[in-house]
C-alpha cells in the first residue's frame, strides 16, 4: 500500500488584486485557489507580497490618506480590522510627512510579511474561501491593490480540518 502523502514539498504561490467599486468603499474580489472546501486542505502561508501601483502612491497627499488591504477569509466583513477572525493578514499604506521638501521612490512589494519564524514554518489557513480587500480612505478615487503569497499544502484529518474552518469562521 502506498503511502498517504501529506502535502507539498515546494512552495506553490497565488496572486490576488482587488479594484474598489468607489473611491473609499471597502471592496472584495475572490481568489481563485482550485480546492474544493470539500477537500479538507489546509496552507501553510509561508509569505505575503502587498503591491500598490505608482497612481495610488501619487493619490496619497495628506497624512489622512490610507489605502488598507486584507487578506481574510470572507467578504462579509463591515470593516478592515486585526480583531476580526476572518482577517488574515493587514497592510495599511500612506505618508508620514517627515520634511516639508523631499521624495521617497519606492519599489515594490510595498509591504512583506514573512511567516516562516512561526512554529509549522508559517501560518495554518483555509484555502477557500480566499479573498483580497482594500478600502481607501480620504482618496478622490477607487484605488487598487495587489498581493502574492507563497505556500505549501497540508492534508488535514475532519477533525483538523473541522477546527480550522471554525477559527476562520466559515461555517456560519
Amino acid at each position: 500500500m502506498a503511502a498517504k502523502q501529506n502535502g507539498d514539498s515546494y512552495p506553490n504561490k497565488f496572486y490576488g488584486s482587488c479594484v474598489e467599486s468607489a473611491a473609499n468603499t471597502l471592496t472584495f474580489s475572490e481568489i481563485q485557489t482550485n480546492v474544493s472546501i470539500m477537500e479538507k486542505v489546509a496552507w501553510v502561508l509561508h509569505r505575503l507580497e502587498w503591491f500598490i501601483d505608482a497612481t495610488a502612491w501619487g493619490a496619497l497627499v495628506a497624512t489622512d490618506d490610507r489605502i488598507s488591504a486584507a487578506l481574510c477569509s470572507t467578504n462579509s466583513l463591515t470593516e478592515l480590522s486585526l480583531g476580526d477572525a476572518g482577517v488574515i493578514d493587514f497592510a495599511d499604506f500612506g505618508i508620514k510627512l517627515l520634511s516639508s521638501v523631499g521624495f521617497q521612490i519606492t519599489l515594490g512589494p510595498n509591504a512583506t510579511r514573512d511567516f516562516t519564524s512561526l512554529p509549522g514554518g508559517g501560518l495554518l489557513i483555509a484555502p477557500r474561501p480566499l479573498y483580497v480587500a482594500v478600502q481607501g480612505v480620504s482618496l478622490a478615487a477607487a484605488q487598487t491593490v495587489r498581493v502574492r503569497g507563497y505556500y505549501t499544502q497540508k492534508v488535514l484529518s475532519a477533525d483538523e480540518y473541522i477546527e480550522l474552518v471554525d477559527f476562520y469562521r466559515i461555517v456560519k
